[in-house]
């Protein structure tokens, strides 16, 4: 049986007015498909903590599950940690930021240069659209490890886990 780990990152989610929702709910989804989960962490936006969080998981379950801190701002450093974390670079992808202004576009604003951070993802990761906003996760698989990256929002994370990630993990699981 495959073991996870979900670590969900945001220091709002450290404080007592927010819950994180997304860790019950993969949970769920996880068992269902036969993989246990061993171990959930909230971590705030704090990279050194980030990173040690990150890179322990991966050495000791075969699933990682990260969910939130993919936004545009500062303080959403999940991308650049969790290819650090993995030994990775960030490579930035065109067709990534032509995707966002093209969105921008069809809400009726430009795409603020900030914009264009959302545009980098880890070296060999499998990008994983996001139909439902701006941030794109990552599907990294090495060795027998999955590391995967989500956007925090539950109306992203839901369906990209669902569609994209899901399937591959139930192959990997032997799960139904």
């Amino acid at each position: 049986m495959l073991s996870a780990e979900i670590i969900a990152i945001g220091s709002e989610l450290l404080t007592p007015f927010k819950t994180d929702t997304n860790g019950l709910w993969l949970t769920q989804k996880l068992e269902e498909a036969g993989i246990e989960v061993k171990l959930k962490t909230i971590v705030g936006d704090d990279e050194l903590r980030l990173e040690e969080a990150i890179a322990d998981a991966l050495k000791r379950s075969d699933v990682v599950i990260t969910t939130g801190g993919l936004g545009p701002t500062e303080d959403d450093i999940t991308r650049r940690v969790a290819a650090k974390a993995a030994g990775r670079e960030l490579v930035y992808h065109s067709s990534i930021e032509l995707d966002l202004k093209e969105r921008f576009r069809l809400w009726g604003r430009e795409m603020p240069e900030i914009n264009k951070r959302q545009a980098y993802v880890i070296d060999g990761s499998e990008i994983l659209p996001n139909p439902n906003g701006s941030a794109v996760g990552m599907s990294l698989q090495t060795d027998d490890r999955f590391l995967v990256v989500l956007p925090g929002p539950p109306r992203e994370n839901q369906p990209m886990f669902e569609q994209h990630v899901l399937p591959v993990l139930k192959e990997n699981s032997g799960g139904v």
